[in-house]
């Protein structure tokens, strides 16, 4: 073998090294993105699952969104922009939901993730925040809680294709039983 020849095959050994290297280099990289879109997407759930959270969710789900709204001092201030999230939790409450669907809109997130735990519950947090985020559009603009509103659009539509859930067509359901039969059930259950 002579020196052009070994020269020519050391060449491509070279740029087989730096090509599994550049293979390696992706690879670990992906690797990378998905821990810490799990790194991220576990603090987000445990934002949302701490105590001061639920209790801002009581605050829209039990009714005392709904009687604020029905003072007009509450929907005036909210109209004149000046509004403390501390004092105002529902604020605070809207704020969670955009700042998850740009996640989810962005890709950081996955769909399926979010939707599997979160989409019904986005549904329901438009439905009882939709007359607050039209008063904060009047002042803020049509895109106030857009990527809100892209978290709920995407749940309706992820509902639409999975009426059932994702749950893996090949494994069995665990039959689960109701030891107290007897109970009164609540309406249209």
């Amino acid at each position: 073998m002579n020196w052009e020849e070994i020269s020519a095959l050391s060449t491509f050994a070279t740029l087989l090294v730096i090509a599994a290297s550049a293979i390696a280099a992706v690879i670990q990289l992906r690797h990378m993105r998905s821990s810490n879109t799990i790194v991220g997407f576990t603090g987000f759930m445990d934002r949302w699952a701490s105590p001061a959270a639920r209790e801002i969710a009581n605050h829209v789900f039990n009714g005392d969104l709904e009687r604020k709204l029905e003072d007009p001092a509450y929907r005036q201030m909210l109209r004149s922009g000046r509004i403390d999230p501390i004092a105002h939790p529902e604020i605070q409450y809207l704020d969670f939901w955009e700042s998850l669907g740009m996640l989810v809109k962005l890709g950081y997130f996955q769909e399926d993730a979010v939707m599997e735990s979160g989409g019904p519950v986005a549904v329901r947090a438009w439905q009882h925040c939709m007359p607050l985020i039209a008063i904060l559009r009047g002042v803020r603009g049509p895109t106030a809680y857009d990527n809100f509103e892209y978290l709920v659009s995407r749940s309706i539509l992820w509902e639409e294709r999975h009426p059932g859930g994702i749950f893996p067509s090949n494994t069995p359901h665990l039959p689960v039983i109701d030891p107290y039969p007897e109970d009164p059930k609540p309406n249209g259950a």
